[in-house]
Protein backbone atom coordinates (compact mmCIF):
# COMPACT_ATOMS: atom_id res chain seq x y z
CA UNK A 1 0.00 0.00 0.00
CA UNK A 2 1.45 3.43 -1.13
CA UNK A 3 1.94 5.65 1.65
CA UNK A 4 0.16 8.63 2.14
CA UNK A 5 1.01 12.39 1.53
CA UNK A 6 1.21 14.21 4.63
CA UNK A 7 1.78 17.82 4.47
CA UNK A 8 1.88 18.80 8.71
CA UNK A 9 2.53 23.05 7.90
CA UNK A 10 -0.24 25.25 7.10
CA UNK A 11 -2.48 27.61 7.86
CA UNK A 12 -6.01 29.19 8.56
CA UNK A 13 -7.45 32.67 8.74
CA UNK A 14 -11.09 31.79 9.25
CA UNK A 15 -13.37 33.96 8.87
CA UNK A 16 -15.51 33.08 11.84
CA UNK A 17 -12.59 33.93 14.58
CA UNK A 18 -12.34 37.40 12.95
CA UNK A 19 -13.10 40.40 15.41
CA UNK A 20 -13.46 37.97 18.19
CA UNK A 21 -10.57 39.41 20.24
CA UNK A 22 -11.71 43.00 20.61
CA UNK A 23 -9.51 45.34 20.35
CA UNK A 24 -7.01 42.70 18.96
CA UNK A 25 -9.58 42.38 16.07
CA UNK A 26 -8.19 40.37 14.24
CA UNK A 27 -9.30 41.93 10.82
CA UNK A 28 -8.56 42.08 7.24
CA UNK A 29 -7.41 45.61 6.08
CA UNK A 30 -8.40 47.14 2.67
CA UNK A 31 -5.49 49.46 1.82
CA UNK A 32 -5.82 52.52 -0.47
CA UNK A 33 -3.61 50.79 -3.39
CA UNK A 34 -5.54 47.62 -3.72
CA UNK A 35 -4.22 45.28 -1.53
CA UNK A 36 -5.23 43.81 1.82
CA UNK A 37 -3.37 43.49 5.17
CA UNK A 38 -3.93 42.00 8.63
CA UNK A 39 -4.17 44.26 11.95
CA UNK A 40 -3.68 42.15 14.68
CA UNK A 41 -4.29 44.74 17.87
CA UNK A 42 -1.67 47.74 16.68
CA UNK A 43 0.14 45.30 14.07
CA UNK A 44 -0.82 45.62 10.79
CA UNK A 45 0.97 42.91 8.01
CA UNK A 46 2.46 44.81 4.56
CA UNK A 47 1.03 44.14 1.38
CA UNK A 48 2.24 44.91 -2.16
CA UNK A 49 -0.43 47.11 -4.44
CA UNK A 50 -3.31 44.75 -5.32
CA UNK A 51 -2.60 42.16 -3.47
CA UNK A 52 -5.48 40.70 -1.99
CA UNK A 53 -3.92 37.20 -1.28
CA UNK A 54 -5.88 37.01 2.14
CA UNK A 55 -9.08 36.64 0.80
CA UNK A 56 -8.01 33.41 -1.12
CA UNK A 57 -10.97 30.90 0.00
CA UNK A 58 -8.31 27.83 0.38
CA UNK A 59 -7.48 29.75 3.68
CA UNK A 60 -11.08 29.27 5.43
CA UNK A 61 -13.20 27.46 2.77
CA UNK A 62 -12.19 23.41 3.87
CA UNK A 63 -13.73 22.19 0.06
CA UNK A 64 -11.54 25.28 -2.03
CA UNK A 65 -8.51 23.02 0.32
CA UNK A 66 -9.33 19.96 -0.83
CA UNK A 67 -9.78 20.44 -4.12
CA UNK A 68 -6.24 22.32 -4.62
CA UNK A 69 -4.51 19.63 -2.23
CA UNK A 70 -6.41 16.86 -4.43
CA UNK A 71 -5.25 18.78 -7.53
CA UNK A 72 -1.15 18.61 -6.42
CA UNK A 73 -1.69 14.86 -5.12
CA UNK A 74 -1.83 15.81 -1.58
CA UNK A 75 -3.28 13.40 0.68
CA UNK A 76 -3.73 14.83 4.16
CA UNK A 77 -2.82 17.96 5.74
CA UNK A 78 -2.38 19.65 9.17
CA UNK A 79 -3.31 22.72 10.13
CA UNK A 80 -2.94 25.63 12.58
CA UNK A 81 -4.21 29.17 13.12
CA UNK A 82 -1.79 31.88 11.28
CA UNK A 83 1.21 32.67 13.82
CA UNK A 84 -0.32 36.27 14.22
CA UNK A 85 -3.04 35.07 16.06
CA UNK A 86 -1.34 33.82 19.18
CA UNK A 87 -1.88 36.65 21.04
CA UNK A 88 -0.15 36.27 24.12
CA UNK A 89 0.16 39.58 25.36
CA UNK A 90 -3.77 39.99 25.46
CA UNK A 91 -5.17 40.49 28.71
CA UNK A 92 -5.87 36.57 29.95
CA UNK A 93 -9.53 36.66 29.58
CA UNK A 94 -9.14 37.89 25.72
CA UNK A 95 -6.46 35.36 25.28
CA UNK A 96 -8.17 32.38 26.58
CA UNK A 97 -11.75 32.91 24.81
CA UNK A 98 -9.99 33.82 21.47
CA UNK A 99 -7.52 30.42 21.97
CA UNK A 100 -11.48 28.46 22.52
CA UNK A 101 -12.60 30.13 19.43
CA UNK A 102 -9.60 29.58 17.60
CA UNK A 103 -9.80 25.50 18.51
CA UNK A 104 -13.24 25.62 17.63
CA UNK A 105 -12.74 27.01 14.30
CA UNK A 106 -10.01 24.35 13.46
CA UNK A 107 -12.03 21.37 14.13
CA UNK A 108 -14.65 22.64 12.24
CA UNK A 109 -12.79 23.27 9.26
CA UNK A 110 -11.63 19.94 9.50
CA UNK A 111 -14.59 18.19 10.51
CA UNK A 112 -16.20 17.58 6.89
CA UNK A 113 -12.68 15.95 5.93
CA UNK A 114 -11.63 13.91 8.82
CA UNK A 115 -9.29 11.48 6.63
CA UNK A 116 -8.11 14.27 4.73
CA UNK A 117 -7.28 16.85 7.54
CA UNK A 118 -6.34 17.22 10.61
CA UNK A 119 -5.45 20.54 13.14
CA UNK A 120 -2.81 21.08 15.64
CA UNK A 121 -5.52 23.02 18.32
CA UNK A 122 -3.22 26.72 20.11
CA UNK A 123 -3.54 27.36 23.54
CA UNK A 124 -3.28 30.84 25.75
CA UNK A 125 -0.08 30.57 27.58
CA UNK A 126 -0.93 33.87 29.28
CA UNK A 127 -2.57 31.24 32.01
CA UNK A 128 -1.01 28.11 32.71
CA UNK A 129 -3.69 26.45 33.87
CA UNK A 130 -6.31 27.67 31.66
CA UNK A 131 -3.86 26.21 28.74
CA UNK A 132 -3.63 22.92 29.96
CA UNK A 133 -7.47 22.99 30.64
CA UNK A 134 -7.88 24.11 26.86
CA UNK A 135 -5.42 21.45 25.77
CA UNK A 136 -7.63 18.82 27.35
CA UNK A 137 -10.60 20.12 25.75
CA UNK A 138 -8.82 20.15 22.47
CA UNK A 139 -7.65 17.14 22.12
CA UNK A 140 -10.60 15.26 24.15
CA UNK A 141 -13.18 16.70 22.68
CA UNK A 142 -11.92 18.26 19.33
CA UNK A 143 -9.91 15.98 18.47
CA UNK A 144 -6.75 18.19 18.24
CA UNK A 145 -3.58 16.01 17.14
CA UNK A 146 -0.80 17.46 19.29
CA UNK A 147 -0.38 21.35 20.45
CA UNK A 148 0.75 24.59 18.61
CA UNK A 149 2.93 27.34 20.35
CA UNK A 150 5.23 30.00 19.63
CA UNK A 151 8.83 30.07 19.61
CA UNK A 152 9.46 33.00 22.10
CA UNK A 153 7.73 35.76 23.87
CA UNK A 154 5.16 32.95 25.75
CA UNK A 155 2.79 36.22 28.14
CA UNK A 156 6.65 36.98 28.54
CA UNK A 157 7.96 33.26 29.01
CA UNK A 158 10.72 31.64 27.45
CA UNK A 159 10.57 27.85 26.65
CA UNK A 160 12.79 26.89 29.10
CA UNK A 161 11.03 28.55 31.96
CA UNK A 162 9.44 25.91 34.61
CA UNK A 163 6.34 27.90 34.61
CA UNK A 164 5.51 26.33 31.23
CA UNK A 165 6.75 22.56 33.09
CA UNK A 166 3.01 21.77 34.13
CA UNK A 167 2.11 21.58 30.22
CA UNK A 168 5.46 19.89 29.22
CA UNK A 169 4.04 16.99 31.65
CA UNK A 170 0.65 17.15 30.16
CA UNK A 171 1.78 16.92 26.59
CA UNK A 172 3.91 14.14 27.08
CA UNK A 173 1.48 12.22 29.22
CA UNK A 174 -0.98 12.52 26.26
CA UNK A 175 2.07 11.40 24.29
CA UNK A 176 1.03 14.57 21.33
CA UNK A 177 3.82 16.65 19.43
CA UNK A 178 4.28 20.05 19.71
CA UNK A 179 4.32 22.44 16.95
CA UNK A 180 6.55 25.18 17.90
CA UNK A 181 6.10 27.89 15.20
CA UNK A 182 7.50 31.86 15.35
CA UNK A 183 5.22 35.12 15.15
CA UNK A 184 6.53 38.46 14.10
CA UNK A 185 8.97 40.53 16.55
CA UNK A 186 7.32 43.39 15.33
CA UNK A 187 4.13 42.31 16.96
CA UNK A 188 5.25 44.08 19.80
CA UNK A 189 6.36 47.42 19.07
CA UNK A 190 4.35 49.02 16.13
CA UNK A 191 6.50 51.47 15.05
CA UNK A 192 9.60 49.34 14.74
CA UNK A 193 10.49 49.14 10.96
CA UNK A 194 10.20 46.03 9.40
CA UNK A 195 12.00 46.67 6.01
CA UNK A 196 11.39 43.47 3.42
CA UNK A 197 9.21 41.45 6.45
CA UNK A 198 12.87 40.45 7.53
CA UNK A 199 11.37 39.71 10.89
CA UNK A 200 9.41 36.61 8.83
CA UNK A 201 12.46 35.81 6.62
CA UNK A 202 15.46 35.77 8.87
CA UNK A 203 14.00 36.37 12.29
CA UNK A 204 11.96 33.41 12.23
CA UNK A 205 15.25 31.47 11.73
CA UNK A 206 16.59 32.97 14.44
CA UNK A 207 13.94 32.54 16.90
CA UNK A 208 13.59 28.69 15.89
CA UNK A 209 17.55 28.10 16.46
CA UNK A 210 17.02 29.65 20.57
CA UNK A 211 13.85 27.75 20.95
CA UNK A 212 15.56 24.71 20.37
CA UNK A 213 18.05 25.76 22.37
CA UNK A 214 16.04 26.85 25.13
CA UNK A 215 14.59 23.44 25.56
CA UNK A 216 18.06 21.65 25.34
CA UNK A 217 20.41 24.39 27.11
CA UNK A 218 17.22 24.73 29.89
CA UNK A 219 17.07 21.05 30.83
CA UNK A 220 13.46 20.79 29.82
CA UNK A 221 14.50 17.62 27.60
CA UNK A 222 15.99 15.73 30.88
CA UNK A 223 13.03 16.75 33.05
CA UNK A 224 10.89 15.70 29.73
CA UNK A 225 12.48 13.18 27.89
CA UNK A 226 9.66 12.06 25.91
CA UNK A 227 8.49 15.19 24.11
CA UNK A 228 8.09 15.18 20.88
CA UNK A 229 8.57 18.25 18.99
CA UNK A 230 8.15 19.82 15.60
CA UNK A 231 10.29 23.09 14.52
CA UNK A 232 9.59 23.99 10.70
CA UNK A 233 11.91 25.86 8.07
CA UNK A 234 14.32 23.30 8.86
CA UNK A 235 15.00 24.13 12.51
CA UNK A 236 15.79 27.34 11.45
CA UNK A 237 19.92 27.62 11.58
CA UNK A 238 20.53 24.79 14.24
CA UNK A 239 21.65 21.79 11.85
CA UNK A 240 24.51 24.52 9.99
CA UNK A 241 25.44 25.53 12.95
CA UNK A 242 25.03 22.73 15.70
CA UNK A 243 28.73 22.55 16.08
CA UNK A 244 28.44 25.84 17.48
CA UNK A 245 25.73 24.82 20.08
CA UNK A 246 28.09 21.98 20.92
CA UNK A 247 30.78 23.68 21.95
CA UNK A 248 28.23 26.73 23.64
CA UNK A 249 27.12 23.84 25.47
CA UNK A 250 30.38 23.33 27.24
CA UNK A 251 31.54 26.57 27.85
CA UNK A 252 28.76 28.78 28.57
CA UNK A 253 27.01 29.65 32.07
CA UNK A 254 23.85 28.38 33.11
CA UNK A 255 23.96 25.28 30.80
CA UNK A 256 21.33 22.65 32.39
CA UNK A 257 21.21 20.11 29.99
CA UNK A 258 22.73 16.37 31.47
CA UNK A 259 23.61 14.50 28.23
CA UNK A 260 25.91 15.15 25.17
CA UNK A 261 24.12 17.70 22.74
CA UNK A 262 23.13 15.10 19.84
CA UNK A 263 21.21 12.31 22.22
CA UNK A 264 18.83 15.37 22.37
CA UNK A 265 18.29 15.21 18.49
CA UNK A 266 15.78 12.26 18.79
CA UNK A 267 13.17 14.60 20.62
CA UNK A 268 12.84 16.87 17.20
CA UNK A 269 11.54 16.77 14.30
CA UNK A 270 12.20 18.99 10.98
CA UNK A 271 10.31 19.92 7.99
CA UNK A 272 12.04 20.37 5.12
CA UNK A 273 10.98 23.81 3.55
CA UNK A 274 15.15 24.39 2.98
CA UNK A 275 14.85 26.26 -0.68
CA UNK A 276 18.72 25.41 -1.49
CA UNK A 277 19.12 21.37 -2.76
CA UNK A 278 22.35 21.42 -0.75
CA UNK A 279 21.42 22.72 2.34
CA UNK A 280 18.40 20.35 2.23
CA UNK A 281 20.51 17.13 1.82
CA UNK A 282 22.47 18.71 4.31
CA UNK A 283 19.71 18.69 6.77
CA UNK A 284 19.06 14.50 5.74
CA UNK A 285 22.41 13.96 6.32
CA UNK A 286 22.17 16.02 9.81
CA UNK A 287 18.92 14.67 11.07
CA UNK A 288 18.26 11.32 9.41
CA UNK A 289 15.50 10.54 7.51
CA UNK A 290 13.03 9.45 10.16
CA UNK A 291 13.08 12.98 12.09
CA UNK A 292 11.96 14.92 8.88
CA UNK A 293 8.80 15.42 7.19
CA UNK A 294 7.28 17.73 4.77
CA UNK A 295 6.03 20.87 5.57
CA UNK A 296 4.80 23.43 2.94
CA UNK A 297 3.92 26.22 4.85
CA UNK A 298 0.90 25.93 2.45
CA UNK A 299 -0.38 29.70 1.58
CA UNK A 300 2.54 31.05 3.06
CA UNK A 301 5.02 33.39 1.70
CA UNK A 302 7.50 31.04 1.29
CA UNK A 303 4.86 27.89 0.27
CA UNK A 304 6.56 25.48 -2.12
CA UNK A 305 5.51 22.00 -3.16
CA UNK A 306 7.99 20.06 -0.48
CA UNK A 307 6.76 16.93 -2.27
CA UNK A 308 9.03 18.27 -5.15
CA UNK A 309 11.84 19.12 -2.42
CA UNK A 310 11.84 15.75 -1.09
CA UNK A 311 11.63 14.11 -5.11
CA UNK A 312 14.85 16.35 -5.55
CA UNK A 313 16.82 14.41 -2.61
CA UNK A 314 18.60 11.30 -3.75
CA UNK A 315 16.49 8.84 -0.99
CA UNK A 316 15.30 5.49 -1.76
CA UNK A 317 11.80 5.05 -2.12
CA UNK A 318 11.65 3.51 1.43
CA UNK A 319 13.56 6.60 2.98
CA UNK A 320 11.53 9.25 0.39
CA UNK A 321 8.17 7.78 1.94
CA UNK A 322 9.20 8.41 5.47
CA UNK A 323 10.11 12.12 4.78
CA UNK A 324 6.62 12.33 2.82
CA UNK A 325 4.00 11.16 4.79
CA UNK A 326 5.61 7.69 7.17
CA UNK A 327 7.05 9.67 9.91
CA UNK A 328 4.16 11.94 10.07
CA UNK A 329 1.30 8.86 10.48
CA UNK A 330 3.73 7.89 13.57
CA UNK A 331 3.98 11.26 14.91
CA UNK A 332 0.34 12.37 14.64
CA UNK A 333 -1.41 9.14 14.98
CA UNK A 334 -2.80 9.45 11.44
CA UNK A 335 -5.22 6.37 9.52
CA UNK A 336 -2.51 5.21 7.12
CA UNK A 337 -5.97 3.69 5.26
CA UNK A 338 -7.37 7.10 4.58
CA UNK A 339 -7.63 7.82 0.84
CA UNK A 340 -9.41 10.29 -1.18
Amino acid sequence: MKTLQVDIHSHLLPEDVMGKAEKYGPELVEEPHGGISMRVGEYKSRSKPGDRFLRDPRFSDPKARIDDMDANGIDVMGVTISPLFYLYWAEPRIGIEFSKFQNDSLANFCRPYPDRLFHIPTLPLQDIDASIKEMDRAINDLGGRGINIGTDDLAGRTLDEQALWPLYEQVQKYDKPMFIHPHPQTMHDATAEDRYNLSWIAGYVHQETVAVSHLIFGGVLDEFPDLKICIPHGGGSVPYQWGRLEYAAKTMPDVKCKKPLREYLKNFYFDIIVHDLKAREFLVDFMGVDNLLVGSNYMGWDAVNSFEFAEQLNLSEEDKAKITGGTAIKLFKLDQTAAK
